[in-house]
C-alpha cells in the first residue's frame, strides 16, 4: 500500500465499521472496479493518537 500512496484508482469505495472499541476496530472496505470487486476485512489498533493496520484479509470477485 505504501507504494500506491497518492495513486487514484478508478473504482467506487465503500467502508463500514463492523466492530469498534476504544483501542481496536474491524472494518470492511469494498473497492468496486468495472470488471471485479475487491473486499478487505481490516483490523486496526490504536497506537498513541493514531490508528495502525494490524491485519488485512482480502478477496476478489
Amino acid at each position: 500500500m505504501k507504494k500506491q500512496k497518492g495513486e487514484r484508482l478508478n473504482c467506487t469505495v465503500s467502508a463500514y465499521i463492523l466492530e469498534e472499541s476504544a483501542d481496536y476496530m474491524v472494518a470492511k472496505v469494498t473497492l468496486k472496479f468495472e470488471n471485479f470487486t475487491k473486499t478487505d476485512l481490516v483490523t486496526l489498533v490504536q497506537e498513541g493518537n493514531s490508528w495502525k493496520v494490524s491485519n488485512s484479509i482480502n478477496s476478489h470477485k
